[in-house]
């Protein structure tokens, strides 16, 4: 059996099949897998198998890797992957805990966001720690048309600094160097895709208000664009088990891993990152085609 592609949503997340479990391929598969990444915004592969230099190996084929900060939550001797656990080695944790509870797009809220993530799935428990996905175009597309021509052109702020301790409150408190390093951001609203030329809603949980928008009347609109993109009908649920890994793609979905008892279970997974670039704006809407027209839209 060759490599299949198979649709799990109606609008976006397809389930690769048919390739090997360390996803060593050949350039010609490969680029059938990364036409059908631009297509549906998330991948899916099971029952892999892959060492720390496979997964690697496998996201490079995309574009250069994102180093994760802070780096001691990265894989000893492999800065290129980020550890997502609850897993302690005695008293020292092994990687990030509670990782991405609230809905973001991973790296909104720097100044060069990751283009895309992968993450991989070691130790699992056996109750809760889902992930849901939502999808941006499809969010896009059907905001009320005055909404989205409000919000085309515009930019909304995004701060680290104001949000941290609320996304975060089981991490310290940044200091006054991570603030520096970490400056506000205002990236666009509408959010052109640099592969497809697709719109896509572009706030997340990072954003609080709009520029050139009174503040109020901004932090308003930012909410009601935050519970908009993730209605149901927008939204995948990934039910994790050993051996998945998901490709995502940061520019034109959103995702929010959902708690688990991780007082009495272990959850472990390793994560590679794509590089990004300045998000694009997107002056006027482009709405993603049918889909009988994607494959021909994302090459």
């Amino acid at each position: 059996m060759g490599l299949e592609v198979l649709p799990l949503h109606e609008s976006f997340v397809a389930e690769v099949t048919g390739i090997a479990p360390t996803l060593d391929v050949n350039d010609a598969i490969f680029k059938e897998i990364e036409r059908a990444f631009y297509t549906h915004s998330i991948l899916v592969f099971r029952d892999l198998n892959m060492s720390p230099e496979q997964h690697i190996a496998f996201t490079r084929r995309f574009g250069p890797l994102h180093i994760m900060e802070p780096l001691q939550f990265n894989l000893p001797g492999y800065p290129e992957v980020m550890v997502v656990s609850n897993v302690e080695d005695g008293s020292r944790p092994k990687g990030l805990k509670r990782a991405g509870w609230g809905w973001h797009s991973d790296g909104e809220d720097k100044i060069i966001p990751n283009a895309a993530s992968f993450l991989y799935a070691i130790e699992l428990p056996p109750e809760g720690g889902d992930t849901l996905y939502a999808d941006m175009y499809a969010a896009f597309a059907a905001l009320p048309p005055d909404i989205q021509a409000k919000i085309l052109g515009r930019r909304a702020r995004a701060s680290r600094i104001e949000l941290h301790n609320v996304h975060y409150p089981h991490l310290p408190a940044l200091t006054e160097q991570q603030k520096r390093e970490r400056p506000d951001v205002h990236h666009p609203m509408t959010r052109k895709h640099p592969r497809t030329g697709w719109t896509s809603l572009y706030v997340g949980r990072w954003c609080i208000d709009v520029d050139g928008l009174p503040k109020a009347e901004g932090e308003e609109l930012v909410r009601y664009l935050q519970d908009f993109a993730v209605q149901p009908r927008f939204v995948y649920r990934h039910r994790w088990r050993v051996g998945d890994a998901v490709l995502w793609d940061n520019r034109c979905t959103q995702h929010c891993a959902t708690p688990f008892d991780d007082t009495k279970y272990r959850r472990h997974m390793l994560r590679t990152t794509l590089e990004g670039e300045a998000p694009m704006q997107a002056e006027r809407a482009v709405v993603r085609p049918a889909p009988h027209q994607w494959v021909a839209a994302a090459d």
